[in-house]
């Protein structure tokens, strides 16, 4: 694990990939950054898959709206980034096995969407390796947030400065 500042990392890039993705789509992908620091201890490559994985299915999922990745400090200082999706969201039953391998909420031949489930099971995976928190928040019909909280980044943590910027993009 290294050092890495995830918005200027990874964030960064991705909103700027995946942005005409949406474009293409009809769907606006925002990106906000309020966070005082995304300075973390972690692992590139998996954090960018990570973020890919729930980018990609944010967009995959949502027919008209956006997705939006929001990054921030949370009450006790550590870093935070939601993805929010206005797609067509996950249902209560599903939720708690979201994050198993080879799962998939539809089922079979009427299966809508492709994939073979092992997206989230991997997101889950990274969140791990990271140390790092993952939630979520859904409504079937509506929206899906995915929470990822990192414990490495708290206010104690070495590699916190304050040179961070803020933006907000659109």
């Amino acid at each position: 694990r290294t050092q890495i500042d995830l918005t200027k990392d990874i964030l960064d890039g991705l909103y700027e990939e995946f942005k005409h993705t949406a474009k293409q789509r009809g769907l606006e992908l925002k990106y906000k950054n309020t966070a005082e620091s995304s300075k973390i201890l972690g692992d590139k490559y998996s954090l960018s898959q990570l973020f890919v994985n729930l980018i990609d299915n944010g967009l995959k999922y949502t027919k008209e709206g956006y997705v939006e990745i929001n990054v921030y400090n949370d009450e006790q200082g550590a870093l935070s980034v939601d993805i929010k999706d206005t797609g067509i969201g996950i249902s209560e039953e599903f939720l708690p096995t979201l994050f198993e391998p080879f799962t998939q909420e539809e089922q079979g031949y009427r299966r809508k969407f492709d994939g073979n489930g092992l997206g989230l099971a991997l997101v889950k995976k990274y969140c791990e390796l990271n140390d790092a928190y993952i939630k979520v928040k859904s409504k079937k019909g509506s929206s899906t947030q995915f929470s990822i909280k990192f414990s490495n980044s708290n206010k104690n943590n070495i590699y916190k400065g304050s040179e961070e910027t803020k933006n907000e993009k659109k």
